[in-house]
């Protein structure tokens, strides 16, 4: 009989704000839940451990070990918490304990619901896409219920067969087909194009290519869940509760072109543009 593979567990680095009420509940709600779950390991920064006699690591040591930042506390915690781990690329959880904040993306209330997806390792890294990630729906017989944000603010919750989140170089293929604006090549911009949306006011929405696109889906009963794909493959499944989070590669792919090419001549070919007929 073969031995089971062993997990790794996901390490956890907890951050909390110890000047703001409630923050004790937290840590001990976390430390309870972990309890539990022999694949999450909790590791502290050293002023939250102290809150609970435990030892700690400086903020910078605790990004280094940890597969994901959870942050308890207010916008401030969490802009000092970037500061002090910039430029490490840990993903970073923000938990809101008191006052309403707009960059921490969980409330206090909330933090049982989110940790089982912490626990399995629910944070996913789909892969880069040259074209676009496309995030459609499951059920032939019902419409998928999409929120899309953009930076702090949010856009719409689209009722629609799916939504393409697509690049300048993806501009002239699934999104142009949906009824998408084209894009030319050196535009620093990304659409969002609904697939055949219930309200016919939902339109493609140009935005700028330094913006984080932020999409969750609206669970429904009985509705199996949408899937994601990045250009053209399969990339799981997007469950209630999960955000799909895109934002610009740190690198482009360079694109060699022959001397002199024409991006526009190459449109009015494909697209058969031959101008006014008088």
């Amino acid at each position: 009989m073969a031995a089971a593979k062993k997990v790794k567990p996901v390490a956890i680095g907890v951050i909390v704000n110890g000047s703001k009420p409630g923050a004790k509940d937290v840590l001990y709600q976390l430390v309870e839940f972990s309890q539990g779950h022999p694949n999450l390991r909790l590791l502290f920064e050293k002023r939250t451990g102290a809150l609970i006699r435990r030892p700690g690591l400086s903020a910078a040591e605790l990004a280094k070990k940890s597969d994901l930042l959870l942050v308890a506390g207010g916008d401030g915690s969490l802009i000092d918490v970037v500061d002090s781990v910039f430029p490490t690329q840990v993903p970073i959880l923000g938990v809101n304990i008191g006052s309403l904040g707009f960059l921490t993306a969980v409330a206090e209330t909330e933090v049982e619901k989110i940790l089982p997806y912490v626990a399995n390792g629910k944070s996913q890294l789909i892969p880069c896409a040259l074209n676009d990630i496309v995030v459609v729906r499951a059920s032939a017989s019902r419409l998928a219920r999409i929120r899309v944000e953009i930076g702090d603010y949010l856009v719409t919750e689209y009722v629609c067969d799916g939504l393409i989140v697509s690049t300048p170089t993806g501009s002239t293929a699934y999104s142009l087909a949906a009824g998408g604006p084209i894009l030319s090549p050196d535009a620093d911009s990304i659409v969002l194009t609904p697939i055949c949306p219930h309200t016919l006011t939902n339109r493609a929405l140009v935005v700028g290519i330094d913006q984080v696109i932020r999409v969750r889906v609206i669970p429904q009963t009985g509705v199996p869940t949408p899937g994601v794909q990045f250009d053209g493959r399969p990339g799981g499944n997007l469950r209630a509760h999960e955000w799909l989070e895109i934002k610009p590669a740190k690198a482009k792919v360079q694109l060699a072109y022959l001397p002199h090419s024409d991006f526009y001549r190459v449109l009015r070919q494909k697209l058969k543009w031959s101008g006014a007929s008088v």
